[in-house]
């Protein structure tokens, strides 16, 4: 199992003349699960949790492309941190 990841993004986002090129991921911890859990719904908890272990604005993650958030959302899921059809977050200890 990988603890880190660095995407490269298929397609930049920028917001606000900052280009954000690559996403840098790694095991989140509590905090960034119960945070990210408050978006209530799959997606949203999936983009939330992205933005705050990536440390970016929410707004980048919601402008992914599908194959960059996919990767982002794969790699997150190995830790089963949070079922990304569910916004369910695991039991598991």
């Amino acid at each position: 199992m990988d603890l880190e990841k660095t995407i490269k993004l298929r397609k930049p986002v920028t917001i606000a003349e900052q280009v954000y090129d690559q996403l840098t991921l790694e095991e989140p911890t509590a905090g960034q699960i119960e945070k990210a859990s408050a978006a209530g719904n799959g997606m949203g908890v999936v983009i939330n949790l992205i933005a705050a272990v990536a440390k970016v604005p929410r707004a980048v993650v919601e402008r992914l492309c599908q194959r960059d958030f996919k990767e982002a959302g794969d790699f997150l899921q190995q830790f089963n941190a949070v079922d990304l059809t569910t916004g369910e977050t695991s039991s598991q200890s």
